[in-house]
């Protein structure tokens, strides 16, 4: 897993950007180490940047749907509720993955609102970031491998 995070508790958002080659369970993996933040909230609004990297060939909607119904349930009552959940993909086939499953998982009690997208930028405007805001990743990664 290659990816750097930012929680931003001024804008009530965590920023993640993946790199290198996704693993499979990566995403959740690293929302549960977000968790465990100190400065992380319960309800904080996610953008997933996934642009510079690939999902895992196992993700599909089948995969994806029974994963969030057996495994994710701890996970997101940890992360709390009311959250959006912004993903930037670099492809148009993780695009119409995420897209789906963003459609088949709308009703899911923990995240408002799940929505795919092709820029950073569309993605934060969406979240209601100020347009000025920049993200302030740090410069080392958090788990380079």
């Amino acid at each position: 897993m290659a990816y750097r995070c930012y929680v931003d508790r001024s804008v009530n958002c965590v920023f993640v950007q993946h790199y290198g080659t996704y693993v499979v369970r990566e995403g959740e993996n690293q929302a549960a180490e977000t968790a465990l933040n100190p400065d992380y909230e319960k309800g904080m609004n996610y953008l997933r940047d996934v642009s510079q990297t690939v999902l895992p060939p196992e993700y599909c909607l089948e995969w994806l749907r029974e994963h969030a119904e057996k495994a994710l349930p701890p996970l997101e009552r940890k992360l709390g509720t009311d959250r959006k959940v912004a993903w930037v993909l670099g492809n148009p086939h993780d695009f119409k993955i995420i897209h789906q499953w963003s459609a088949v998982n709308r009703l899911n009690r923990y995240v408002d609102e799940r929505r795919p997208f092709r820029s950073v930028e569309s993605a934060m405007r969406w979240l209601g970031m100020p347009k000025d805001y920049v993200i302030n990743y740090p410069e080392e990664p958090e788990n380079p491998r």
